[in-house]
Parts: C-alpha cells; sequence; structure tokens
C-alpha cells in the first residue's frame, strides 16, 4: 500500500485557483497529473481545460481497485471523458479545435503490478534513477521561445525588462497550439506525443518503469522540475538553483515560458515522495 511521505504541489502563479496539477494516493496507486496548459483562454464551467482533466483523471484513479492493467485504465478514463464531452457539448467542437480538448499526462505507480507508467513528460525517480518522457514538439517551441528571448536580449533590453514584462509565450501560442495536431499520433510521426484526452493511445508510446525488488520508495513529479531526486529537499533545491541562474529559462533550462509577469515558477509543479511495500 501506498503510503504518501512529503509532497509538494504550487502554480506557477502562486495562487491555487490557477492550479492544473493534482495528486492522488490510494491503497493501490499514486498518481501526478498535469494538465496542459490553457492555449485558448477559454473556460468550460469556471475550469480551465487543464484542470478538468486532471480532476476527471484523478476521479478515476481513485475509484480503481488495483489489479487492473494500464489498457483498463485508459480505457476507464476515456469512458470519463467521453461522458465530459457530452456533458459539455464538446464532441464536435474539439474536431475542429483539438486544443480545446482537456487533455493531461501522467506518472501513475501501480502497487499491483509494481510499475510505474509515464504518459506524457511526468517523472519519476525510482531504483536509484531519474525517468523522464520529454517530447519533441516541445523541445521546438522552447527553441522558438528561446529565439524570441534572446533577440529582446540583443536589442539592449536587460534580463530584469523582459522578467517584469515577457511577451514571450503569447507570440509562441499558435506553435503550441499547431503541436495538437501530432496528439496520440502513430509513434512513428516525429512530433507525435501522448497525452490523455479521451483519444486511443498507443501503448508503445508510454514509458514503463518496472520497480525492483527490495525499493521501498520513489518519487512523482510533473514536469514543473528541470529534474527531480530521490527527496523533496533535493529536488525544490536544485530548481531554486536552475530558477535563481536562469530565470528567463533560456539557458539550463529552455522552456516555453520563465519566470516573468509576476510569476514564481516557470510552471506547475507538483512532486509526491511515497512508501511502498518492499516485495519478496
Amino acid at each position: 500500500m501506498p503510503q504518501l511521505i512529503e509532497y509538494v504541489s504550487k502554480s506557477k502563479t502562486g495562487f491555487e485557483k490557477d492550479m492544473e496539477d493534482t495528486y492522488c494516493v490510494t491503497d493501490n496507486y499514486a498518481a501526478v497529473i498535469d494538465g496542459a496548459t490553457n492555449v485558448s483562454g477559454q473556460l468550460i464551467d469556471g475550469k480551465t481545460p487543464g484542470q478538468h482533466a486532471a480532476q476527471l483523471i484523478k476521479q478515476t484513479i481513485e475509484s480503481l481497485q488495483g489489479p487492473e492493467t494500464i489498457e483498463d485504465i485508459i480505457t476507464q478514463i476515456n469512458d470519463s471523458y467521453a461522458l465530459f464531452y457530452r456533458e459539455y457539448q464538446l464532441t464536435e467542437v474539439i474536431k475542429t479545435k483539438p486544443f480545446l480538448r482537456p487533455s493531461a499526462t501522467m506518472a501513475l505507480y501501480s502497487g499491483y503490478a509494481r510499475k510505474v507508467w509515464l504518459i506524457g513528460d511526468c517523472q519519476c525517480y525510482v531504483n536509484g534513477q531519474h525517468y523522464q518522457h520529454a517530447k519533441e514538439v516541445d523541445a521546438v517551441a522552447s527553441q522558438a521561445r528561446r529565439l524570441l528571448v534572446e533577440a529582446e536580449l540583443a536589442k539592449d533590453k536587460s534580463v530584469a525588462d523582459i522578467v517584469a514584462s515577457d511577451t514571450s509565450f503569447e507570440k509562441i501560442k499558435p506553435l503550441i497550439q499547431a503541436q495538437y495536431a501530432f496528439t496520440n499520433q502513430p509513434p512513428s510521426q516525429p512530433f507525435s506525443y501522448e497525452v490523455i484526452n479521451g483519444e486511443p493511445l498507443y501503448m508503445e508510446s508510454f514509458q514503463t518503469v518496472e520497480v525492483l525488488v527490495g525499493i521501498i520508495s520513489l518519487a512523482l513529479a510533473s514536469d514543473g522540475y528541470p529534474h527531480i531526486f530521490a527527496t523533496l529537499t533535493e529536488t525544490e533545491s536544485h530548481l531554486e538553483h536552475v530558477l535563481q541562474r536562469d530565470p528567463l529559462c533560456i539557458h539550463d533550462n529552455v522552456s516555453v515560458r520563465g519566470v516573468t509577469n509576476g510569476k514564481i515558477s516557470y510552471d506547475d509543479r507538483t512532486y509526491i515522495n511515497i512508501r511502498i511495500e518492499s516485495g519478496s
């Protein structure tokens, strides 16, 4: 049975109402769920699409019994999505505007299977190693933003100027909206990436980490950390060091956002450290 040892869950703005990450720990599962950033500016019943996705997935995980396969879990989550799309009359809308789909990524530990599944770019630290499933499309968008910021610096804007007023994310929003065309495409598609949004998924796109016999704890996190470690203290300390050295997120931690416009970090972040039964 997973037991929560330590955790943190903070939004990039510092305000809980903006948070699009969540987590859960049940008798059989532990998960960190990262709702996709709202790039449409639209809300659904007062919440962002990413907030809806994170809560919908969390509720499904909390209803599981334990022995489900990852295929079973995705099927149950997608059934919940289908109900959601019908309730809010989104079934047709999302066909022409896929960036309106409530979407999320997830790191999920199953005590029954003794596996961690990484769906999208969430992270885990297990077996003494860090694992993350990075997305090529994010690298492209991050480099585009880096170019825009570097251009502003080349025109004699100071780092402080850009920290105070950064327009780069707004400028790359069309790129991020365009990348939704590649969600859950065949792995042979060079820009394909997997998100949980109600569509069928290619299971071979997931990263699966076997939890070795003797392992008694592990950590799961969203991509709001540049790197995670075995403890929360190490993980938070590394984040603070990286952000102090590169608040614009164009060098050490190239990202689609920086610590700008009054934000406290470049992304929402959630980290949970759990104790597990070591097995035989």
